[in-house]
C-alpha cells in the first residue's frame, strides 16, 4: 500500500506545487507551544514567508504559549484544546474547564500523580517536578480561557501546530507521541489537520561545529518523527534536529543558537521558518525576499548575546538556509517512504 508520503510525494510531482488553501481563502493557524514558539514571533515568520509563497493567500495565526511546557501539560492542566475547538465548544464547557483549573490551584499534588511520575520518568528525569511549579502557567491558562470567554472569534482552525520540547521518547505510550496523538484526534474532529513541529534544544549550536552536534539526539528525534509520520499521518512535520544535522554535517560557520541563551536566535528562527514552508507546501523557498528576523527578548536594547535585535541575512546566507530547508523536508520524507 502507498504511504501518506510517498502519495504526496506523487501528487507534488504531477502538480509541482502544493496548496496549503483554494485559490483566494484565508488559512487560519493555531500554535500551541512555548517559548520555541514565541520566541522572535515564530508564528509571524510562518505567515510571512507561507505568505510570499502564495500571495493570493491571506494566514491568520494565533498561538497559546507557556514557558517551558509541553502537550502532556497543554492538554492536562491548561486545557488548549479549548482553543482547537473554539468555533464549536459553548461558554459553559469553557467555564467549567476553568472552574477545574481552579480546582488544580488547590493542590500541592497533581491530580493523577501516576500520569505525573509516568511522564517526567519517560524524559529520564533526576526527580519529578513539583506541581505547584506550574501553578503559575495554570493561572495564565485561566486568564487566556476567560478572554475567550470574553471574545470569542469562533475561528475554525485550518491547520495547528504542535511543538515538541525535551519531551521525546521512544515510548510511543509516553510524553510527545502520546499527547500529540490525543491532541491530534480533538484537531482532527474540528476538521483541522496537524503539524508537528519538533524543536531542537540539545543539538542547536551556539559556535560554529566541525560535525553535527549530538547526532544521538537528532538521530532519536528523527526515529520518533518517522514514527508520528506512519502513526498519525499529519499535514506536515517540521524536523528541526533533521535540518540542523544535514547543515552540520562536514561542519558550519552557522550558528542556531545564543551562547547566553539556549533559544534559536535568529538564524534558528529563519531556519525553522522556511522548514515549515518546505515541510507544509512540499516547494522550496528558494530566491524569496523574506531575509529579516527580529529577536523578541530584549536586554537593554539588545539580544541576549549583546548584538542587534533585528538581523537581516545577506543573499548568500539567505540562500544557503534557504537550500537546506527545502533538502532537509524532502529528505525526511524520502526516509518515511524508505521505511
Amino acid at each position: 500500500m502507498i504511504s501518506f508520503f510517498q502519495f504526496r510525494s506523487f501528487i507534488g510531482a504531477l502538480l509541482l506545487t502544493f496548496s496549503i488553501c483554494q485559490a483566494g481563502e484565508d488559512v487560519n493557524i493555531l500554535f500551541l507551544g512555548n517559548s520555541f514558539t514565541f520566541r522572535h514571533e515564530l508564528p509571524d515568520l510562518v505567515k510571512t514567508v507561507l505568505e510570499e509563497g502564495d500571495p493570493d493567500t491571506t494566514v491568520n495565526v494565533k498561538r497559546i504559549t507557556y514557558g517551558g511546557q509541553n502537550m502532556f501539560k497543554h492538554s492536562t492542566y491548561y486545557f488548549s484544546q479549548t482553543f482547537i475547538e473554539q468555533s464549536a465548544i459553548t461558554n459553559a464547557e469553557i467555564e467549567a474547564r476553568i472552574d477545574k483549573m481552579k480546582a488544580f490551584l488547590n493542590l500541592k499534588h497533581p491530580p493523577n500523580p501516576e500520569e505525573w511520575t509516568a511522564h517526567s520518568k519517560s524524559l529520564h528525569s533526576a526527580k519529578v517536578p513539583p506541581f505547584t511549579g506550574i501553578h503559575s502557567h495554570i493561572r495564565s491558562a485561566i486568564r487566556n480561557h476567560e478572554n475567550l470567554l470574553k471574545d470569542n472569534p469562533k475561528t475554525k482552525w485550518d491547520y495547528v501546530v504542535m511543538q515538541s520540547y525535551q519531551d521525546v521518547s521512544e515510548d510511543p505510550n509516553q510524553a510527545y507521541g502520546k499527547y500529540a496523538t490525543t491532541l491530534a484526534k480533538t484537531i482532527r474532529e474540528n476538521g483541522a489537520e496537524v503539524i508537528l513541529y519538533m524543536t531542537s534544544p540539545k543539538t542547536q549550536n551556539a559556535k560554529p561545529v566541525t560535525e553535527p552536534l549530538r547526532a544521538d539526539e537528532a538521530d532519536k528525534d528523527l526515529a520518533v518523527g518517522i514514527a508520528l509520520a506512519k502513526s498519525l499521518k499529519p499535514r506536515a512535520i517540521v524536523l528541526v534536529p533533521l535540518a540542523i544535522k544535514m547543515i552540520q554535517t562536514g561542519g558550519t560557520d552557522l550558528t542556531f543558537r545564543y551562547v547566553n541563551d539556549g533559544h534559536p536566535n535568529q538564524t534558528g528562527g529563519f531556519l525553522t521558518s522556511n522548514l515549515f514552508y518546505a515541510a507544509m507546501t512540499g516547494k522550496s523557498p528558494e530566491g524569496f525576499a523574506y531575509d529579516t528576523v527580529v529577536e523578541t527578548k530584549v536586554k537593554d536594547g539588545k539580544n541576549p548575546d549583546g548584538g542587534e535585535l533585528k538581523k537581516v541575512f545577506d543573499e548568500a546566507t539567505k540562500l544557503k538556509i534557504q537550500r537546506a530547508a527545502f533538502a532537509a523536508a524532502q529528505e525526511f520524507e524520502r526516509l518515511v517512504a524508505a521505511e
